[in-house]
């Protein structure tokens, strides 16, 4: 999938937050992020993403001009090319995002869509009380499964250290097989330690999914939509609610 043009995209039809604006924090033409996720829809990243951000002051103006025109939409979604909280006026921009909502479209939720790395941020913390959807990624629950997945610049204990922290969270978490039998986090044993770590964080609500669109990974495949509803039951069970998309 091509990377996202501009600051503001959309609205487009979101399988969870409806018709949704999206809003894309990294420089104009980069993949910014701190992940490497296999089943990535903009593809692998490039190191280092070095360029610069936009403006706080433009991204807040961009989106007011895009609700000026239309401000029917059930979302404002930070998402992007990449990892958003990565941008250094990050807690600016939610600020200024926040009151444009309230003018502009009242009845819209603000949304954040993040792989949750920053959360060791004060700045990233204090913003997260603005967003009505705070969604995080978490996609395995040990050690070797979180780097064939993600690839990740954090150690997963720490990451699971700081959703259980945070709280009021709605997890996102991807489901893939491999051809090449690389990658499984369906297996028991991989199902077993996420729900372990799912246990120990207590979010909100799990959201299950899988690839919609082509992945970094060509060889990656979709779980079978029966194996998403067996291990969403199980997160039921843990007391959890749980969707499947």
């Amino acid at each position: 999938m091509d990377l996202q043009s501009g600051m503001v995209y959309g609205p487009l039809t979101s399988r969870r937050l409806g018709r949704s604006l999206g809003v894309n924090l990294a420089p104009p033409g980069r993949k910014t992020c701190n992940y490497n996720c296999a089943y990535c829809q903009y593809g692998w990243t490039s190191f280092p993403a070095s360029a610069a951000f936009p403006r706080p002051a433009e991204v807040i103006e961009a989106v007011d001009q895009a609700l000026a025109r239309d401000p029917h939409v059930d979302a404002i979604t930070i998402a992007g090319n990449g990892e958003p909280t990565l941008h250094p006026g990050f807690a600016p921009i939610v600020e200024g995002l926040f009151h444009v909502r309230a003018r502009r479209a009242p009845h819209a939720k603000l949304a954040l869509l993040s792989n949750a790395s920053t959360l060791g941020r004060l700045d990233v913390v204090y913003s997260l009380s603005r967003f009505d959807e705070r969604c995080m990624k978490f996609d395995a629950g040990d050690a070797t499964t979180f780097r064939l997945m993600n690839a990740a610049m954090i150690p997963l204990a720490r990451l699971i250290a700081d959703l259980r922290a945070v709280g009021r969270l709605t997890l996102q978490s991807m489901f893939v097989r491999d051809a090449e039998q690389t990658i499984d986090n369906t297996t028991p044993r991989a199902v077993d330690a996420w729900l372990d770590a799912i246990d120990r964080i207590r979010p909100e609500r799990v959201d299950l999914y899988t690839i919609a669109r082509s992945p970094a990974r060509p060889s990656l495949l979709a779980a079978p939509r029966a194996v998403l509803e067996t291990i969403a039951a199980r997160v039921v069970d843990l007391g959890v609610p749980a969707r499947v998309f």
